[in-house]
């Protein structure tokens, strides 16, 4: 099981790693770039607004189905039909409460006209995820690792069509029209995908089984839910306690931008390890070695990530926005620190997920979605944009510190003395190197591939990466593509 995650997570990074920080950083800067601080943080508002209610689409339905067709691919036929027709019945209701509350907070008609749109795409986007959880579950990862990227590829097509060739002039609603475009002929591609697996497929619904999934889902559900509004409730929130809410917002979504980017890779690895870890927990195998590897694999880059990002955030911010000040960098250097807790979720809660273990993880995110909004609400007025970054950080740390116990606790997962002294030498290293670029006085981006060099050479050195096995891995499978 390492050696098939070892190489589906190779060409799953290698996949995104080519689309999708180009789209955040090239295509998504554009825009902000080209509409300005204001009209951007209307943007993010509204698509904030737009995932308040997005439990409503999926009620677990992915992490679900990923989870279990895994453990038995038969359940793909007889939940199938009772899935999408719920998914479908669902999706209605939310964009009809999505409008509602969106008009009854006093949005005008040329935001709701917006919002309507955002609607649109989060049900394309999530009938998107639910066809790739079905890949996934199928355990068809190299072809969920070139879906993953599809929806992005397209729309920086689309939208680079606009900023570098002129073909529109862009703007936020021709933005969000080229989202849709690229969602529906995602959902069209995937489908495509699964279709042959459904032969045979009884097209009515059976209201038994229909009961039976959404009982099993309540827990997925709530927890989808109170994720959503600890993640996305500071946008919602910013607008609608200060009078300069837009402007704040722009400078707010910028700073997230790069975590966004860095963010997408990392939940491919969570959608990567929930199929493996619920197989290899029906199966009663030896989780340890899976749970090491994707913790030094992750942990430790994230580290390295968060050290140049935090020391180097003026050129940084200033890179990645033209109109960015100290304040926005302020804000960025305590957004950033948010993904090294978020790759450890990304582990240890994925891990209790594939268990089974909601009561806990609905308790943990809903005592995160009290820190937010306890945070937010006491900081933002006092600090704007930056007290939600305060915020961001102070619930982010909390989940993942907590899922990373829980989940050693309850799978009873120790790690090797080696794993544990090598892992605490190469944070201390690191550390050290960040000083010596200092002391060096090295541009940030010449500390940065300092720093990258040497967090790669420890983690090859100390074992965490094995060029031995990876040598082997890609051996075995140049011997399987030529038959031998």
């Amino acid at each position: 099981m390492k050696k098939t995650f070892i190489s589906n997570f190779i060409l799953l990074m290698s996949v995104n790693l080519l689309i999708k920080p180009f789209w955040i950083l090239g295509i998504d800067r554009g825009v902000q770039n080209a509409v300005g601080y204001e009209q951007y943080g209307i943007y993010s508002n509204l698509f904030a607004f737009s995932m308040l209610f997005i439990t409503l689409l999926d009620l677990g339905i992915n992490n679900y189905t990923s989870s279990n067709i895994a453990k038995d691919p038969l359940k793909l036929k007889q939940e199938f039909v009772a899935l999408t027709g719920f998914k479908l019945g669902s999706s209605l209701i939310y964009l009809a409460i999505t409008l509602f509350l969106g008009l009854a907070i006093g949005y005008p008609i040329d935001r709701i006209k917006l919002l309507w749109i955002f609607g649109l795409n989060q049900i394309l986007c999530y009938f998107y995820t639910f066809f790739r959880s079905i890949v996934g579950g199928l355990q068809l990862f190299k072809t969920d690792a070139f879906l993953s990227v599809v929806d992005r590829l397209l729309m920086i097509i689309l939208c680079g069509l606009m900023l570098w060739f002129g073909v529109f002039e862009m703007s936020i609603t021709k933005f969000i029209w080229a989202q849709t475009i690229a969602y529906a002929s995602a959902v069209a591609l995937s489908f495509w995908v699964i279709k042959p697996h459904l032969k045979g497929l009884n097209w009515q619904i059976d209201w038994q089984a229909f009961k039976k999934i959404v009982s099993e889902m309540l827990p997925y559900a709530l927890l989808s839910l109170l994720m959503t509004f600890y993640t996305r409730l500071d946008v919602v929130l910013i607008p609608q306690i200060l009078p300069d809410g837009d402007i704040q917002n722009g400078i707010y979504a910028s700073a997230y931008r790069l975590l966004e980017a860095a963010n997408m890779m990392a939940a491919l690895v969570a959608m990567l390890l929930l199929p493996m870890f619920s197989k290899m927990i029906a199966g009663k195998m030896d989780l340890k070695p899976l749970v090491q590897f994707s913790t030094g694999l992750l942990l430790l880059p994230a580290f390295t990530f968060c050290l140049i990002a935090y020391f180097y955030q003026d050129p940084i911010i200033h890179l990645l926005n033209k109109q960015s000040t100290a304040y926005s960098a302020s804000i960025f250097g305590l957004v950033i620190l948010c993904f090294f807790p978020l790759c450890a979720m990304y582990i240890y809660g994925t891990l209790l997920t594939a268990n089974g273990n909601f009561k806990i993880l609905n308790i943990l995110a809903a005592a995160a979605l009290l820190i937010n909004l306890g945070l937010n609400i006491w900081l933002i007025p006092i600090y704007k944009a930056y007290g939600a970054a305060i915020a961001a950080i102070s619930t982010q740390g909390f989940i993942g510190l907590s899922n990373f116990v829980i989940g050693k606790m309850r799978l009873k997962i120790y790690f090797d003395r080696q794993f544990v002294q090598n892992f605490f030498l190469a944070v201390l290293l690191i550390s050290m190197s960040m000083l010596l670029s200092n002391y060096l006085n090295l541009l940030w981006w010449q500390s940065a591939i300092f720093l990258v060099i040497i967090t790669l050479g420890l983690m090859f050195y100390l074992k965490f990466l094995d060029i031995q096995q990876a040598i082997a891995l890609l051996k075995s499978r140049s011997d399987e593509k030529s038959g031998i």
